[in-house]
């Protein structure tokens, strides 16, 4: 099993993760724009402070001996606090894959239009969707192992629907425990209690360029998963791999539902890159990118 290249450890010895391709590295410099640490709410913000991403390349579960399906890239984002130890990630999937459009405004869905030929409808969403994700710590031992909730029923949110995190139907602990956990959210959480738009039979209405609806600002097309788990997990052999073993569209635009990592190269991270207007060319390429 390959391991991830640490940003966090201080050693020289390379570690790689089953990630496909290093996206960049974000390091703050003297005099660059100053970032803030992630906001664990479901949406990535590219002006927080996450400190590495990484391209993921994807396949989805092709029809019965077919084999699986490429995917376009997803992307994968990490960020350590120096002090806590407590390691941040969000996780992007590409909106060729499965977005947050449903019902009589779904983008890309249905017979004729997406490959699967599958609609997409909010009960499709709700209580179904998931991603698995695998930590270890620098000498290997998996040291947290979860399945995080998409979206599920919740009497507690203010919608009625939230992410149930590693608790639920979906979401499961599957080596360690569930207090590791110290924050998550997903996209459509996020659209639900945050922005406040409780929508259960149809999604804003967009064009194929998911072009922002005015009247429902800042909804996130993306399908992301974000989540903080605790610095502790690590103690003194630090932060080794992270490791995205399964996730779960059903249905997505491509195939079936389960949709599988490619996990066959690392590119180590390049030189430092000022956040500045290199950094917002980037992100407005990486959001155009995922519309392709």
């Amino acid at each position: 099993m390959k391991k991830l290249q640490s940003l966090f450890r201080e050693t020289q010895k390379a570690k790689t993760v089953k990630i496909a391709t290093i996206l960049c590295a974000v390091v703050v410099l003297v005099g660059s724009p100053a970032l803030a640490s992630p906001t664990i709410d479901g949406r990535f913000d590219p002006h927080e402070e996450y400190t590495q991403g990484f391209f993921v390349t994807l396949e989805v579960e092709g029809p019965k001996k077919s084999g699986n399906v490429p995917a376009d890239s997803g992307e994968l984002w990490l960020y350590q606090d120096a002090i806590s130890r407590h390691l941040s990630v969000s996780f992007i999937q590409p909106l060729t894959l499965v977005d947050n459009t449903y019902g009589a405004n779904s983008i890309g869905w249905g017979k004729g239009v997406a490959p699967s030929g599958k609609n997409h409808e909010f009960k499709d969403i709700e209580g179904s969707d998931k991603a698995q994700f695998t930590i270890t710590d620098g000498l290997g031992n998996v040291v947290f192992d979860f399945t995080l909730d998409y979206i599920s029923e919740s009497g507690g949110a203010p919608s009625g629907f939230a992410s149930l995190g590693a608790t639920g139907d979906d979401g499961t602990v599957h080596a360690g425990s569930t207090d590791s956990l110290l924050a998550w959210g997903t996209s459509l959480d996020y659209n639900f209690n945050t922005l406040g738009y409780v929508l259960t039979e149809a999604s804003p209405a967009t064009d194929d360029d998911y072009t922002e609806n005015p009247n429902f600002q800042g909804w996130v097309f993306e399908t992301t998963y974000e989540f903080q788990v605790d610095g502790g997990l690590f103690a003194e052999n630090g932060f080794g791999d992270l490791h995205i073993p399964l996730v779960h569209d059903s249905p997505n635009k491509i195939a079936k539902g389960k949709v599988y990592p490619e996990i066959d190269s690392v590119i180590p991270a390049p030189g430092a890159l000022v956040l500045g207007a290199m950094g917002v060319a980037l992100v407005g390429w990486l959001r155009r990118r995922r519309t392709l």
